[in-house]
């Protein structure tokens, strides 16, 4: 659970930083419903990360999940910005990155790995 908890926290920071970079390039309006969507495809992100039983290294599950999970956003840019350089950026380097983040931060620096690796 503090697993989870962690991993959470670190998908809403990457959230802030994903809505505040978007919106000061230009990329995102800011509207109330952008930043909670941000946020909460963020958080989401963390919970999946958090939650994740994958059998992989701790950065590659990152990687796998930041695209999984993040390929919602991608798909919500393409449809309010149509087919452009920043929905692709998004799901092929954006949301690797911050997965890895999140991961990183969780399985690293706070030493809770996921229990699939504990398992091992």
């Amino acid at each position: 659970m503090k697993r989870i908890v962690i991993a959470i926290f670190f998908g809403l920071v990457a959230g802030v930083l994903c809505a505040t970079a978007g919106i000061h390039g230009g990329f995102l309006k800011f509207t109330a419903v952008n930043v909670v969507w941000v946020l909460l495809n963020r958080g989401i992100m963390g919970f999946a990360i958090g939650a994740s039983g994958l059998r992989l290294h701790w950065a590659w599950n990152g990687i796998v999940m930041g695209l999984v999970v993040g390929s919602i956003f991608s798909y919500f840019l393409f449809m309010n910005m149509g087919l452009g350089t920043l929905p692709l950026v998004n799901l092929l380097i954006g949301n690797p990155i911050f997965g890895l983040m999140i991961e990183f931060f969780t399985t690293v620096v706070f030493k809770q790995p996921a229990l699939a690796a504990a398992g091992r």
